[in-house]
């Protein structure tokens, strides 16, 4: 597992997470999320395997009305083909608000703000109040440029894997005042920041 140190990351805590496909940034978050309790998962491309959580403590559902069937500490939303669209996508968002006490985790937040204008109600409540009722998002992408600037701004944990193009890592330096970020940290390196500190530290992937 990776160990950073300072890497201590609250379940009310907002967590961004950066990096081209297949970097790395998937899989540090099953890693790290599968020791919490209470987390729910949208998985719009409906590729997401979880291994190191136990089958009796995950479900998977396609349709986001099953939600308040599920009992286990863990679930992923596939949205059906029908259901990706960015109102089935809010009343995910929005059954989590309602919860309480759950950590959502957004594997590619670039299908949930297609522009860096639009995001959804309820995904923005969870960023600007979401901590006040133990609601926190991790939010995923390979494109921070493109997303609305919630996500990163509102975190207080970013991890940067690789990314190409220069405006990608450059939205991200500019939205925390840390440059490290303008450079690529290298393969399955990322750069580790917490609001709490001034720079970027570098880590790695151990164990994959």
């Amino acid at each position: 597992m990776t160990r950073v140190r300072g890497m201590y990351i609250k379940p009310d805590e907002h967590v961004f997470i950066a990096g081209r496909t297949g970097s790395g940034k998937t899989w540090l978050a099953k890693k790290y999320l599968a020791g919490y309790e209470n987390v729910f998962c949208l998985d719009i491309k409906g590729t997401l395997k979880w291994d190191d959580v136990p089958k009796d403590e995950l479900t998977i559902i396609t349709h986001v009305k099953d939600l308040e069937k599920v009992n286990t500490p863990k679930c992923i939303y596939k949205p059906d083909p029908a259901e990706m669209e960015l109102d089935f996508y809010d009343e995910f968002f929005k059954f989590i608000y309602n919860r309480g006490n759950t950590i959502c985790w957004i594997d590619e937040c670039m299908s949930v703000t297609p522009n860096a204008q639009r995001i959804p109600f309820y995904y923005k409540a969870i960023m600007t109040r979401g901590r006040e009722l133990g609601v926190a998002a991790w939010s995923l992408t390979q494109r921070p440029s493109g997303i609305n600037l919630l996500p990163i701004s509102e975190a207080t944990h970013i991890m940067a894997f690789d990314l190409n193009l220069p405006q990608d890592r450059k939205r991200i330096a500019d939205l925390t005042g840390a440059f490290e970020f303008l450079d690529k940290p290298g393969r399955f390196n990322f750069w580790y920041y917490n609001v709490k500190n001034e720079h970027a530290v570098l880590a790695r992937l151990k164990g994959e």
